[in-house]
């Protein structure tokens, strides 16, 4: 069996154990440990070497220390705000408004105007506070981490400024381009790719759907809990959600919850400026230009701080204070672990010749006028079995500008094809970075979560293929 072949059965494997057993950290470490043993050609000792050596090398890079450090200050900045009575307060004012499911589901997008500038950062302010209403309602935390995911990456990946996701999509295009010899502008191109982003514009309405015509939701979900196969034990189920006699004690004020949000819009976009000035023109220009990894860790750290200071002046005890920063930042280890396997994983069945196999074999078959829906759904498979949107551009994106223009293609609708593919990943893979928080943040099992939302994704998957097929021979 070719190591390409083997590329693509690792990642199957993993995803059918963690579908069958509901666990999927030990589903990882079988398939990175399965990956490091073929490359070293069978060699049982080599292989687990091989397999920590991806796995640190994945973890170690500095964007991945960035993410990890800027997750645990973040739960334990969402942890920190339960000891002011800042959550009782908003939750007894927005109750004067929010009196449905389908208001706290459309604070979510509400919020969305203030938080689309990362998809984490999205998740977890958005999370935060439509938790608090969802459990107000009583609405379904199901339904609310459908709507944060799909709010997340799917709903960023469309606006084409001042995200995580412009700077890097734009790199990733740029150098694409310079690759084949094209000089156009690779911004121009993205904009002009967005229209053509079907599988996020269809969820996206999905969404809408979900939450003023339930869509079938409730019987999926009903469907999905009798057939027992989310009964296990949940990892949210540990003391970090435990109340503590302070919490029921602290009065309800509303500022102390909007406050440090607040000061997190703020910093962060302070810092993305910041770190952005001099590299382009104006504020937009900057924000386009930033180190976003390390503006958004900077400005959470900084309002962790100011909101503890904020905190001890209103005489909040500082052990209190300091116990829930170490449970909050604990309670994102599970994301934290699964998102470092999940890393290690895609290294290995990167250099086992995931993309180079799929592309050589299937690639020579596919009629010019398929060209843009078999990137579309190759892009799929991938971004679905590594987990990763961004691995999956980076990937992807140089062949598929290649193929365009060979064949003559459109430009836009190949990169549409490549980016709304590769956001799949990160929506619908229980390997995905937003399925993970998502999850996380309504306290619903990793894996009843991607089976809800997966009929969904199977939906969109099939209007996108066939959209890319019409518009072949509209542009």
């Amino acid at each position: 069996m070719s190591q390409g072949l083997i590329s693509l059965f690792i990642p199957i494997v993993v995803i059918i154990l963690a579908m069958i057993t509901k666990e999927i950290i030990s589903a990882l470490v079988v398939g990175i440990l399965a990956g490091g043993i073929f490359l070293a050609n069978g060699n049982i000792i080599n292989g687990c070497i091989i397999a920590v050596e991806h796995l640190v090398k994945s973890a170690a890079g500095e964007e991945s220390i960035y993410i990890i450090m800027f997750l645990f200050i973040f739960g334990a900045f969402g942890e920190i705000m339960k000891l002011s009575g800042g959550i009782k307060g908003f939750s007894e004012i927005a109750s004067k408004y929010v009196k449905t499911e389908k208001g706290a589901l459309g604070s979510v997008w509400l919020v969305s105007i203030f938080t689309f500038i990362d998809c984490c950062f999205h998740a977890i302010s958005s999370g935060t506070i439509g938790k608090v209403l969802i459990e107000k309602t009583k609405g379904s935390r199901d339904k609310l981490a459908v709507i944060v995911n799909i709010t997340s990456c799917l709903l960023i990946i469309l606006i084409p400024f001042g995200t995580t996701y412009v700077g890097y999509i734009v790199g990733v295009i740029n150098s694409s381009l310079s690759k084949v010899g094209v000089n156009q502008s690779a911004y121009n191109l993205y904009i002009r790719s967005i229209p053509y982003n079907f599988y996020a514009i269809i969820m996206i309405l999905i969404s809408i759907g979900i939450i003023f015509f339930n869509m079938k939701f409730d019987k999926m979900v009903d469907r999905i809990n009798d057939s027992k196969e989310t009964s296990q034990k949940n990892v949210h189920d540990h003391e970090a959600h435990e109340q503590c006699e302070f919490e029921e004690k602290a009065p309800p004020r509303p500022l102390n919850l909007i406050f440090p949000l607040i000061i997190l819009i703020l910093t962060t976009f302070f810092f993305f400026w910041y770190t952005g000035k001099g590299k382009g023109q104006g504020f937009l220009g900057a924000v386009m230009n930033a180190e976003f990894e390390k503006s958004i860790l900077i400005s959470g750290a900084v309002s962790l701080v100011v909101t503890t200071i904020f905190y001890l002046i209103q005489k909040i005890p500082m052990d209190e204070i300091e116990s829930h920063f170490l449970i909050g930042g604990n309670e994102m280890m599970p994301p934290i672990i699964v998102l470092i396997l999940s890393w290690g994983l895609s290294s290995i069945i990167k250099d086992l010749g995931f993309t180079k196999f799929i592309i050589n074999t299937i690639g020579p078959q596919i009629p010019i006028v398929l060209i843009p829906v078999m990137i579309f759904l190759i892009g799929c498979a991938a971004s679905y079995f590594m987990g990763s949107a961004w691995g999956t551009w980076a990937l992807l994106m140089p062949i598929a500008i290649l193929l365009a223009m060979t064949t003559n293609s459109s430009l836009p609708l190949v990169i549409g094809a490549v980016l709304t593919s590769g956001s799949l990943g990160d929506n619908a893979s229980p390997l995905g970075e937003t399925a993970i928080l998502s999850s996380t943040i309504a306290e619903v099992p990793l894996m009843k979560h991607v089976k809800t939302i997966l009929p969904y994704s199977i939906i969109s998957i099939i209007i996108s293929s066939i959209l890319f097929i019409i518009f072949t021979f509209l542009v």
